[in-house]
């Protein structure tokens, strides 16, 4: 052991402990120790089943939200349930995929579970300090693909996929991504697992065998990873971006890899790749270069002595890792570059160069910068582009960090008016953002602004919430390249060295003749022609990786001299001070008194425990065969947080309470769904009502986004048929004000014609843009088959269209009339509070009557017993060359054992799922199983996205799978049926990190009409008392092949090889649903899944 050193600059709210050790091969390891993991087993009772351990899984079972679904924020695992609202059919541009930040993560297992138990997981990441920068011009994308690699097996642990069911039997999960400078490896697990998961992770670093006769297999799966972003635009634009770099320089380098780089080009070169990747391997996988992070609840010697057996054989002595600096800048300033658009839009961002910043993180000259040309308030560069029509969004701040450079970016959501104004292409706002550029620069630094930030982040610091303990582990594993190692834990937030001149010269650097223009276009032909004939020395090229088109041009000289010496608009100021920033940071829960809420939720945990125990929960099984559920203790009972309680339940307003007293900070989560039958009445009702909320949110904007910096959240999303959800989360002292002026803002909404215009437009191209994510699009179709009222998007898109002004302010006064309002508040606020503000927010919006009762339940279509239907269609983008299968299988009305019974064959299906058709028969990148609950209706689906194979293989190849499925527990013993059990009691228990997890969870009760706020504690209960039995009969009833009650389901979305199957004839016994809408005409429904509101809140 070289070195060992306590880190103590940690935010007050943190009791964990750390200790940086470094080995004598130079490798260093951040230890660390949380108290709540050692303590955890002695709170909680052991189960009485042999190897079973508490643990938990998000597979509670809520519903499922087609808004969520087509956010763009796509969740590949497959295994959280999705909240099933109606769906606005409107896709978020701002998150299209991965991969906008030379980032390529490698999702080889990853699960993701929050709950509401008393178990924490140990995790563990190592970060080397090298990425795709490193790999040689002749195998490009070489670290990409070594990183695939190391999964797949090792001297001591040959089998390829022993790490990955090692993690899943005992409740983790794994991932890892490839960046410009370093490699991140990252693993969470059962507590009690944390060291022999260590021992296998250690020997990616020691011993990897990098098999011959796993090359090719990898290899396709690298090359299926990117095919998956070829119709993103943030990657194009990406890669756009690194093909036009100067010439030789490290951004040219294609850091993804695929086929052609990977296998193709070295085979012609002659290049053996195996030894290439062993030989890349030794040379940079050195100890030296390496951030080791290890999170478990054992002391700190502890786990220095394990990190010391296991690591210090990794090889070293192969020096620092590499550093760029003298490669310069990668870009030739003062140049546009034009490529299309796959989706509809026109985005435009300017990119800066500035020096490397690192080691000057505690200035946060760069962050100060993105704040103020970020900014959304008034006089800010945003507002002055709306108030002219050109823009809806805009962003701004570092995007890229290298020891090369830091790009500062500023994106801008252009509209037709942006695209087209002055000399075209987006250049008229380019001379706006000078303008503003020019005003801080005749402004001067301003040190009132940074004091603010610096506030915010010490608010941020002082009462830091708890992160996944993988993301946790990862992040801290590469931010020890980037903060001294005393600062690790709180660099983020530091501002605490405020440099005017570095400022100054920073913003000297942002001038016309530095900027790179890069405009992704839906209007590229008409963009090129522009360009072509406008700019001179405009020429066409090819991007070779992607295979588009792109046209660029240096910027005139005249027009950089006109936009530096621009001169600021009126409109174009400083922004105000933040009147959000909160000062009451008093917790309601001390002021009132030791006997308060606190032991006030302690007494109605045990009193949930002793009915627990007295009743247990309703007894089910399958075909007949009940298994009674063993009683949840009290000490178990209080594990699960106690249910929040019904304040108020009258005409218009029903009210659910809870004053956090268990993670004690000053926040507050306030969550209303707002229900009116008017809203989802017809497609022109579905969108009045969307476009309704965009309008309020651009009419909030200047006031909320301030409230945003100050740590206070809020969101507005169409749930369709279940009403308008509007959500606030943050600091408590200054929510209820937010939520009044958001309320307030909403019943006297009064819009102008050009914010009408440049508000439908956007609203418009969302529209437009739906199904585009060939993934989302399949289970769009699934949701519009199976959900009982369900306007199609293309059926809105017409409606919007032809809306006016004066329909949206017509429309107003119907919504709010029939107006039923249903409120969770949760944290920092007494009930007292929460009554008065909801009795506010109530009367704000008229007061409406309308009895809970009235509200129509949303039901599911139940598909005919022995069923095998399918529907196809081609994928929505012509050029798309992915196609999906995802194949939904329905089962039984959601019960708790019945949902047990599922969620146990969910976590046995799931690795086995994903190493059939992924590793071993490679049909795509990605592929997933999980289960779905719809408007109280359970399933199963299985999904695969290829680029390879059409729907129908892939479609025969899940058949196989769910066959052979069957002989595999039909095979399996008892032994590793209890060790999984095991970890899925884990995963089920997983402790909230944050207060908004238990908001979540609580809501998606009182959403779903349920108010089954113990569903998790009792489906628990039954987890450890059914046999392997009734998990087989269980398959073979509603999931098996063959069975006579299975109800199957299969979406297929064609890619543009394998559009030949739209025409052939459905296979044998399979039905075809030309349009899946109309299902809920032809099949009975499900009896609507609701609680007693008045028997939970109790």
């Amino acid at each position: 052991m070289v070195s060992s050193e306590q880190l103590t600059l940690k935010s007050p709210n943190d009791a964990k402990l750390y200790r940086l050790v470094v080995l004598d091969n130079g490798l260093q390891a951040l230890l660390v120790h949380d108290p709540e993991i050692g303590q955890q087993h002695q709170h909680i009772e052991q189960p009485a089943q042999p190897g079973a351990a508490p643990g938990r899984d998000a597979l509670e079972g809520s519903d499922e939200d087609v808004d969520s679904l087509l956010s763009g924020d796509e969740d590949e695992s497959g295994t959280e349930d999705e909240d099933d609202g109606s769906g606005s059919g409107e896709e978020d541009v701002e998150d299209e995929e991965e991969g906008s930040d030379h980032e390529h993560v490698h999702h080889h297992r990853g699960r993701q579970h929050h709950a509401g138990g008393a178990v924490k997981k140990a995790s563990a990441a190592l970060s080397v300090g090298v990425g795709h920068f490193t790999d040689p011009w002749s195998l490009q994308g070489l670290s990409h693909y070594l990183e695939h690699m190391l999964f797949m097996g090792s001297e001591k642990y040959p089998d390829e996929n022993d790490y990955d069911a090692f993690l899943t039997a005992h409740g983790g999960a794994s991932n890892a991504c490839t960046e410009e400078e370093c490699t991140t490896f990252h693993f969470d697990v059962k507590p009690d697992a944390l060291r022999p998961a260590l021992h296998r992770f250690a020997q990616f670093f020691l011993a990897p065998l990098v098999k011959a006769d796993a090359l090719g297999r990898e290899v396709q799966a690298v090359d299926n990873e990117f095919a998956g972003v070829l119709q993103s635009d943030a990657c194009r634009a990406l890669q756009l971006r690194c093909h036009t770099a100067r010439e030789g320089h490290l951004f040219r380098k294609f850091g993804w890899g695929n086929k052609k780089s990977l296998v193709d080009d070295p085979a012609a070169a002659g290049i053996d790749v195996r030894a290439e990747l062993l030989k890349y391997y030794s040379e940079q996988y050195s100890a030296e270069r390496m951030n080791l992070v290890v999170l478990g609840g054992e002391d700190l010697d502890t786990l220095q002595q394990w990190v010391a057996e296991l690591f210090s054989g990794v090889p070293g002595g192969r020096g620092p890792r590499p550093q760029y600096g003298s490669a310069g800048p990668p870009y030739e300033g003062g140049r546009l570059y034009v490529l299309p658009a796959v989706r509809d839009e026109h985005r435009l961002t300017a990119t800066f160069q500035l020096p490397c910043l690192n080691g000057k993180y505690r200035k946060k000259a760069d962050e100060y910068l993105g704040h103020l040309v970020g900014h959304e308030g008034a006089g800010s560069l945003l507002s002055a582009l709306k108030a002219r029509g050109w823009a809806t969004e805009l962003s701004a701040g570092v995007g890229d960090q290298s020891s090369v450079a830091w790009l500062f970016e500023v994106s801008i959501t252009l509209t037709e008016a942006g695209l087209a104004a002055g000399r075209g292409c987006g250049l008229a706002a380019v001379g706006l953002l000078f303008e503003y550029l020019a005003m801080l620069r005749g402004a001067g630094p301003q040190r009132w602004a940074y004091d603010e930030l610096a506030a915010i982040a010490q608010m941020r610091f002082r009462f830091q919430e708890e992160e996944d303990a993988a993301d946790f582990t990862s992040g801290l594993a590469s931010d020890l390249f980037f903060y001294q190692p005393q600062h690790v834990l709180a660099g983020q937030y530091m501002f605490d060295d405020w440099d005017p001149q570095l400022v100054t010269e920073l913003l000297e650097g942002m001038t016309p003749d530095a900027v790179r223009l890069d405009l992704c276009t839906r209007g590229f032909e008409e963009a090129k022609q522009s360009v072509l004939g406008g700019l001179a020395g405009a020429q066409e090229g090819r991007e070779p990786w992607f295979d588009f088109p792109y046209v660029e041009a240096p910027l005139p000289t005249e027009l950089q001299q006109s936009w530096a010496a621009a001169a600021p608009s009126a409109d174009i100021a400083l922004p105000q001070r933040n009147d959000f920033l909160p000062t009451d940071f008093e917790l309601r829960c001390e002021q009132q008194g030791a006997s308060g809420p606190a032991q006030q939720e302690q007494q109605q945990q045990q009193q949930d425990g002793k009915q627990a125990a007295a009743d247990g929960p309703a007894n089910g099984g399958t075909n007949g065969a009940a298994a009674a559920a063993a009683p949840a203790s009290a000490a178990e009972s209080a594990a699960f947080p106690s249910p929040p309680t019904l304040l108020l339940d009258g005409p218009g307003l029903r009210l659910w309470h809870k004053l956090d007293s268990s993670f004690r900070q000053p926040r507050t989560n306030a969550y209303l769904r707002l229900h009116s039958a008017a809203g989802y009445a017809s497609p022109r009702a579905a969108a009045l009502s969307h476009l309704l909320i965009k309008l309020l949110d651009d009419a909030l904007c200047e006031t909320a986004y301030l409230a945003e910096v100050a740590g206070l959240h809020y969101g507005i999303w169409w749930e369709g048929a279940a009403g308008l959800d509007l959500k606030l989360h943050g600091f408590s002292h200054k929510l209820p004000a937010l939520a009044r002026f958001i309320a307030t803002s909403l019943a006297g909404l009064r819009v102008e014609p050009e914010a009408f215009a440049r508000v439908k437009e956007a609203l418009l191209r969302n529209y437009r843009n739906v199904n585009m994510n060939v993934g989302k699009h399949a289970t769009y179709q699934r949701l519009l088959a199976l959900k009982d009222r369900f306007w199609h998007a293309d059926e809105v898109l017409p409606q919007l269209e032809k809306l006016q002004l004066g329909d949206v302010q017509d429309f107003l006064p119907t919504l709010l009339a029939g107006l039923h309002i249903e409120a969770l508040l949760h944290g920092n606020i007494t009930a007292q509070e929460a009554e008065a503000l909801a009795q506010q927010l109530h009367a704000a919006l008229g007061g409406s009557q309308l009895a809970a009762d009235a509200r129509p339940p949303e039901r599911c279509v139940q598909l005919t017993k022995g069923c095998s239907m399918l529907h196809r269609c081609a994928a929505k983008n012509p050029e798309e060359e992915n196609s999906v299968v995802e194949a939904y299988l329905q089962c039984c009305a959601d019960t708790v054992a019945d949902r047990a019974l599922l969620d146990m064959v969910e976590q046995l299906m799931y690795e086995p799922c994903f190493d059939t058709l992924r590793t071993k028969e490679q049909l795509g990148y990605s592929v997933h199983s999980g289960t779905r609950r719809t408007h109280g209706v359970l399933g199963l689906c299985v999904v695969v996205v290829s680029g390879a194979h059409g729907p129908a293989h892939l479609d025969a190849r899940v058949e196989a799978f769910l066959g052979a499925f069957q002989q595999t527990l039909a095979g399996m013993g008892e032994e590793e049926f209890e060790k999984q059990r095991a970890a899925l009691l884990a995963l089920k228990m997983m402790k909230d990190r944050a207060m908004l997890e238990e908001s979540d969870r609580a809501w998606d009760k009182v959403a779903t009409r349920s108010y089954a706020f113990h569903a998790l504690r009792d489906e628990c209960a039954h987890l450890r008392v059914l046999s392997l039995q009734q998990v087989r009969d269980f398959y073979a009833t509603y999931l098996a092949p063959g069975s006579p009650t299975r109800r199957k389901l299969s979406l297929h979305i064609v890619g543009k090889a394998h559009t030949a199957e739209l025409a052939e004839p459905a296979p044998e016994g399979v039905q075809l649903v030309e349009r899946p809408q109309e299902l809920g005409k032809q099949l009975p429904l499900w009896p609507a899944m609701l609680g007693d509101a008045r028997a939970a809140g109790r």
